[in-house]
């Protein structure tokens, strides 16, 4: 029994944190008290809804066509891919599934879909508010029965029974889908109790279905059992949209992606109509809310930008469809988020991991969850009419996804320019790039208005890639709940490209709200010149000024457009002694031999790329071991690089990064003595 004190505390709390997060907006207010005041008696009433029959009607799904063609037909990119497809569908045959990490694990003769298989941990079949859904205190995570119950993998299976008309795919996606519809009636276990994972559901099964029609239609009666399933599903959805007045994120695009779906297919469904309207409506209203005019997410993460792409893709799609194409403001607001992933892309096609990144999809082409955006902007190239985004072939997703002609048509697309160094000041992101170097700086606040569900202690950090490979990278992400110490840990300051003082955290972490970081720090930017012969920006931050001593950290990057040498210059000011360490997390496989004091030699494997990295300014040097995740639940060691000191504040140090070639010696030689000389005016 919590005490009636204590009670009242935690309530103020939460009321405080309202205030704080609303800002001073009394209508606003209102509707939020009112909200929150509510949620008990909404709860209350939902388990109401699973007692009442579903009205009686006579329903039919009408299909999005999916044009594809048996594999021998297929030109000879797409039939080496097919191949692949095949590949993952013979492990789906034998109930091998690889997802979040696992590697490939056998799930055993009949799938427990109740089950985090990696940890062992079984949620009981109870109607889904009574279940514990999240559990610090073990190792079991939602996400692993959430993932597999997406059912991409029965996409997978229709690909494949339909690109090599074999029936051994749609019998066992049959089976599976049998068993998942019997072992999950509405309302009733873990499956259920997360909206956003129910409307990715809906979006992969109608997919699904569609993908095997024109060939091999579901049996008549799991084609009835899948329509009750999916009135249910959006039932379900419309009860229980995620959210607050005050703040909706990707999981209500979620939400409302899976109504606007079922209003697109469930033909007869009587709420079918009500649904796809509210899901239109809400796209055209929250591509304006969760995407800044610069067309960066506001979550505050690159890879929640392409999830948010991704379900702003498919609704443009599913409205163009069906003959209500969503409006000429939404549009230019999806080409901007477009331009944007397009500007920060490395030219591996790697995406910088600024913020979290769990591996979600929409519509993937399997199991491999590869951090680029390659796909979606092939796929928007297609949909939009839009120029190709860059040179090389056509991704083969958009094949699978949309069809044979989607693909054509993105392979006849008039070729592009490459993009140029870019600022996007409301999101955060810039890119300064060079002949051989490309440099993508996070500097923006910590996204969904000042919660920072997504967001990590990244202010002022970066990533670099040189001669096309990532060789400095943001650390990742690897976990959520499953592991709360790596979760922060991965969000730290110290897992990020920038400077720690004394120890401290930019943004403070709570380390039991793990989908929270409030903003604290303030940034500005004081000078972005992407003009010149040499690239330059300069910010800072105050998230060190609750020290005893605030603490401002200002920085600027220098970077040569001919040569690609970078200069990373950090002052510190204040007035007492501080301790300070600035860390450079290098890409696994890199290897990095002491020069000298001040001198390190970088060469990342597979590659001929080599970098020279000299600290300036009196700060130590020395190597040690970190990690690096590129996807959700793999974790990877790689060098860090550290600078440490310990001195009376104000305080300038640094670093210069200099690729190395016969040409550029001299070159690196004369950049070092002038940030030595630079730097020695400061100190």
């Amino acid at each position: 029994m919590i005490p009636s004190a204590a009670k009242s505390r935690s309530k103020l709390s939460r009321v405080q944190r309202v205030v704080s997060l609303v800002g001073p907006r009394p209508l606003l207010l209102a509707q939020t008290f009112y909200f929150l005041a509510t949620r008990g008696l909404r709860r209350r009433r939902l388990r109401s809804l699973y007692r009442s029959p579903l009205p009686s009607a006579m329903v039919e799904l009408r299909l999005p066509p999916i044009g594809l063609s048996p594999s021998e037909q297929l030109p000879p990119l797409l039939r080496d891919e097919a191949v692949g497809v095949r590949e993952e569908a013979d492990a789906i045959l034998a109930h091998r599934i690889d997802l979040l990490g696992s590697g490939l694990v056998d799930l055993g003769a009949e799938i427990d879909w109740h089950k985090d298989f990696k940890s062992g941990y079984r949620w009981p079949k109870l109607f889904y508010e009574d279940i514990e859904v999240t559990r610090l205190d073990d190792e079991s995570d939602a996400k692993v029965p959430w993932e597999l119950s997406r059912c991409h993998h029965l996409l997978t299976l229709a690909r494949a029974a339909r690109l090599f008309e074999d029936d051994r795919y749609a019998v066992e996606l049959e089976s599976q889908l049998t068993a998942w519809l019997e072992a999950n009636p509405p309302g009733v276990g873990i499956n259920w109790a997360n909206p956003m994972e129910i409307g990715i559901r809906v979006v992969n099964l109608v997919w699904t279905v569609a993908t095997l029609e024109e060939w091999r239609p579901l049996t008549p009666e799991l084609r009835a059992e899948l329509i009750q399933s999916l009135r249910w599903h959006g039932r379900h959805i419309a009860a229980n949209l995620e959210g607050t007045p005050y703040l909706r994120s990707n999981h209500y695009l979620g939400d409302i992606l899976g109504l606007l779906v079922l209003g697109t297919v469930l033909a007869g469904e009587p709420d079918a109509a009500r649904w796809f309207r509210f899901g239109r409506r809400e796209f055209e209203r929250e591509i304006t809310r969760q995407v800044y005019p610069d067309g960066v997410s506001f979550e505050g993460s690159l890879a929640y930008h392409g999830l948010a792409f991704e379900m702003f893709l498919l609704a443009t799609h599913l409205a163009a469809s069906a003959g209500r194409p969503l409006s000429r403001r939404f549009h230019d607001r999806l080409q901007r988020m477009a331009e944007m992933s397009r500007s920060v892309r490395h030219p591996s096609g790697r995406i910088p991991l600024f913020g979290d990144q769990d591996s979600g999809r929409i519509l993937p082409e399997g199991f491999a969850r590869p951090p680029t955006h390659d796909n979606l902007l092939w796929a928007f190239a297609a949909v939009a009419g839009a120029k190709r985004p860059f040179d090389g072939p056509a991704d083969t997703e958009m094949a699978w996804t949309f069809g044979l002609d989607s693909w054509r048509r993105a392979v006849d697309l008039p070729r592009t320019t490459p993009p140029g160094s870019a600022a996007f000041p409301l999101g955060g992101i810039y890119v300064l790039r060079a002949e051989r170097t490309q440099l993508v700086v996070r500097a923006g606040d910590v996204g969904q208005n000042g919660s920072g569900g997504h967001s990590h202690n990244d202010a002022l950090s970066y990533e670099l890639s040189i001669d096309g490979m990532p060789l400095i990278v943001d650390s990742g992400t690897y976990a959520y709940t499953f592991d709360v110490a790596a979760r922060n840990d991965f969000r730290s300051t110290r897992a990020h490209n920038t400077v720690v003082v004394d120890e401290h955290e930019i943004h403070p972490i709570d380390p039991e709200r793990v989908f929270e970081l409030r903003q604290f720090a303030r940034l500005r930017i004081h000078k972005c010149d992407l003009g010149g012969d040499t690239l330059v920006l300069a910010g800072s931050h105050d998230g060190y000024r609750r020290l005893p001593d605030p603490v401002v950290h200002s920085r600027c990057f220098s970077l040569s457009r001919a040569t690609g040498a970078l200069s990373v210059r950090d002052e510190l000011t204040g007035a007492a002694t501080h301790e300070f360490e600035s860390l450079v997390h290098f890409a696994p496989g890199t290897s990095i031999r002491r020069v000298s004091d001040t001198v390190f030699e970088v060469e990342l494997a597979h590659s001929r790329t080599e970098l020279s990295v000299t600290g300036v300014g009196g700060a130590e040097l020395s190597v040690e071991q970190g990690s690096v995740s590129d996807r959700y639940g793999v974790r990877e060691g790689a060098p860090v690089l550290a600078l440490r000191g310990s001195r009376s504040f104000p305080a300038v140090f640094g670093y210069a990064l200099v690729p190395l070639s016969a040409q550029q010696l001299e070159e690196a030689a004369r950049a070092v003595a002038s940030d030595q000389s630079r730097l020695a005016g400061h100190e």
